[in-house]
C-alpha cells in the first residue's frame, strides 16, 4: 500500500506551480497597467486641450460677430450668450474643460480687443499655462 506522502506529493507540486503562474500573471498585469495608465492620462489631457482650443476659437468668432453687430467689444460672457436685443453670439455656455465651470476670464490684447482665456492655472503638456492659451 502506498504511503500517504506519496499520494499527496503531486497535488502539492501542482499547487506550487499554480501559485507561481498566478504570481507571474499578477506581476505582468501590474507592469502593463503601470505603462498604460500614464498614456491614458496623457490622451485625456490632449483631448481637453483640443476642446479648450475649439472653445477659445468659438469665443473669438463670437467676439467678432458681436463687434460687427454692435460696433463695440462685449463687456463679458453674458453679452455673448444673449445681448440686450436677444441675439446669441455663442451657441452655448461652454464650460472650461479644466475647471468644469463657466468661469472664463476676460482680458485684452495689445490692441485693446477682448480675449477670453481659461481660469485654470494648470500647465499644459507642453509646459504652458492653460490661462495663456489664445
Amino acid at each position: 500500500m502506498p504511503s500517504f506522502e506519496a499520494i499527496t506529493a503531486p497535488a502539492n507540486a501542482r499547487r506550487g506551480v499554480s501559485l507561481l503562474i498566478i504570481s507571474i500573471s499578477v506581476v505582468l498585469l501590474a507592469i502593463s497597467l503601470a505603462v498604460v495608465i500614464p498614456r491614458v492620462d496623457l490622451e485625456v489631457r490632449r483631448g481637453k486641450e483640443d476642446q479648450l482650443r475649439f472653445i477659445l476659437g468659438e469665443f473669438k468668432r463670437a467676439v467678432n460677430k458681436f463687434e460687427r453687430c454692435h460696433d463695440r467689444p462685449p463687456t463679458g460672457t453674458e453679452e455673448l450668450l444673449r445681448d440686450s436685443v436677444g441675439n446669441r453670439f455663442l451657441r452655448q455656455a461652454y464650460s472650461d474643460p479644466f475647471t468644469g465651470q463657466f468661469d472664463w476670464v476676460l482680458a485684452q490684447d495689445a490692441q485693446g480687443r477682448p480675449l477670453f482665456h481659461s481660469a485654470s492655472e494648470e500647465l499644459s503638456i507642453s509646459g504652458v499655462k492653460y490661462a495663456d492659451f489664445r
